[in-house]
C-alpha cells in the first residue's frame, strides 16, 4: 500500500471514530454521572433486596426451630406419660 492510500485509509478512520464518539455523546441517554448513579441505585437496590430476604430466611429458621423444639416437647412429655401410665399398670 502506498504512503498516500495508507494516510487515506487512516484518516477515514480517524474521521469515522470522531463522528462515531461524537453521535454517541449526542445520543447517549444520560450523561456518564447519570449512569453510575443510576448503577450504584441498582447495586443497592440489590443488596437490600438481599438482606431483606436473608431477613426473612432467618425468621423463618427461627420459627421452624421452634416448631421443632415444641415437637420434641410434647413427643417427651407424652414418652413420659405413656411411662408412667405403663409403669403403673403393670404394678
Amino acid at each position: 500500500m502506498s504512503r498516500n492510500g495508507w494516510q487515506r485509509s487512516t484518516s477515514a478512520f480517524f474521521i469515522g471514530l470522531g463522528a462515531g464518539a461524537g453521535l454517541a455523546l449526542l445520543l447517549a441517554p444520560m450523561s456518564g454521572e447519570g449512569i453510575r448513579d443510576e448503577i450504584v441505585g441498582a447495586v443497592r437496590d440489590g443488596v437490600n433486596d438481599v438482606l431483606a430476604q436473608g431477613s426473612n430466611l432467618g425468621r423463618r429458621v427461627q420459627r421452624t426451630f421452634e416448631d421443632a423444639q415444641e415437637r420434641v416437647r410434647n413427643a417427651t412429655e407424652a414418652g413420659g406419660h405413656a411411662y408412667r401410665e405403663a409403669k403403673t399398670a403393670s404394678s
